[in-house]
């Protein structure tokens, strides 16, 4: 029994250890990434070292892209700023020197110091704008010389002209163009567009309506007849109509089919089915007046429609050189015609 407990106790033991072997081994093995990454930062050294500063910001930039680190980071400021590009230096050194933490010991204050003056000297070379937007407005997206900026109240750019566009959540689009100069920082306010833009009355004008716009002018005259009302309007009469004539055209047959059996000889029950069929032939017939009524009618109106719309539409004033817009009184409309008429050039 006690040789059996030893076996079993000595076994599990021997389990156990090769778990944990298994477990060590797996932990001092580096994960793919680690050693792709510690490659990496082995070649982009070795570049700063050789000066070969184009090649030392691909890898740089890869770094970031694998593991976003506040170091590679700061190399990728400190790489753009011996390349000269300042505006990128400035946007990569500012977010490094707010990342890295207070110094613990003589190496971490120093290598803060130098981040704290890289970025200094960069700020010399760039200009800050600061894109304001109007009270209760958040831009969508903000582009400087068509490249997106990821804050509005922050932007640094090389000194010289550029052009900022602002886009709103609802579609407005503001464009506006700024000077920049080294080592100066300025507001650049941005006006979006009314979604609703309407004339301006002028300073002093007292009521009346609006003179027309040029581009009112210029396009065409909106017609007083809707096609839309014509067509609902003649389709309806048409089907009014038709439905009429086809009542009629059942109610005379079955008028014709109740007289013939009338005719036969009588039979049981032939009383009561007379009946009914009479009472269904004068329910058609009235169904189908009622259905020709509504549809000369309705074509009637729309007729009348059609006229008194046209009518309207002639009674309108011509527009010539001065802007103006009247509404005449019908008894004036066949004086204003006549006059119209004897005064058109031949």
């Amino acid at each position: 029994m006690v040789t059996s407990l030893v076996r079993a106790s000595s076994s599990h033991a021997a389990a156990i250890a090769v778990v944990l072997a298994s477990f060590h081994l797996d932990a001092a093995e580096p994960p793919a990434r680690s050693r792709e990454l510690d490659a990496l930062y082995r070649q982009a050294e070795a570049a700063m070292r050789s000066l070969d500063m184009v090649e030392a910001r691909r890898l740089w930039a890869r770094i970031h892209h694998l593991d976003p680190s506040t170091m590679a980071l700061c190399q990728l400021g400190v790489v753009d700023t011996r390349l000269g590009r300042w505006d990128a230096a400035a946007e990569e050194l500012s977010e490094c020197v707010a990342r890295m933490p207070p110094p613990k010991n003589d190496l971490e204050r120093r290598r803060w110091e130098v981040r704290h003056a890289d970025f200094a000297r960069v700020l010399g070379e760039v200009g800050v704008l600061h894109v304001v937007t109007p009270p209760g407005i958040v831009p969508a997206r903000i582009l400087v010389d068509g490249r997106e900026v990821g804050r509005a109240d922050r932007v640094y750019v090389q000194p010289g002209q550029h052009e900022i566009v602002a886009m709103a959540y609802d579609g407005r689009i503001a464009r506006v163009s700024a000077a920049a100069k080294a080592g100066e920082s300025q507001s650049v306010p941005v006006v979006f567009d009314a979604i609703d833009s309407r004339p301006a009355r002028p300073a002093g004008a007292t009521g009346g309506p609006l003179a027309p716009t040029r581009e009112a002018l210029a396009g065409p005259a909106p017609s007083g007849v809707k096609p839309w009302v014509v067509a609902s309007g003649a389709t309806a009469a048409v089907g009014l109509l038709v439905t009429g004539i086809g009542l009629h055209v059942a109610a005379n047959s079955a008028e014709d089919e109740r007289r013939a059996a009338l005719c036969a000889p009588a039979r049981e029950g032939d009383a009561a089915q007379a009946h009914a069929s009479r009472e269904g032939v004068s329910t058609m017939s009235h169904l189908g007046t009622a259905s020709l009524t509504a549809g000369a009618l309705l074509s009637v109106a729309t007729f009348v429609y059609i006229v008194v719309a046209n009518d309207s539409e002639e009674g309108q004033p011509e527009v010539y050189a001065c802007r103006c817009s009247a509404r005449w009184p019908p008894h004036n409309r066949v004086a204003l015609r006549s006059h119209h008429q004897n005064a058109a050039p031949d």
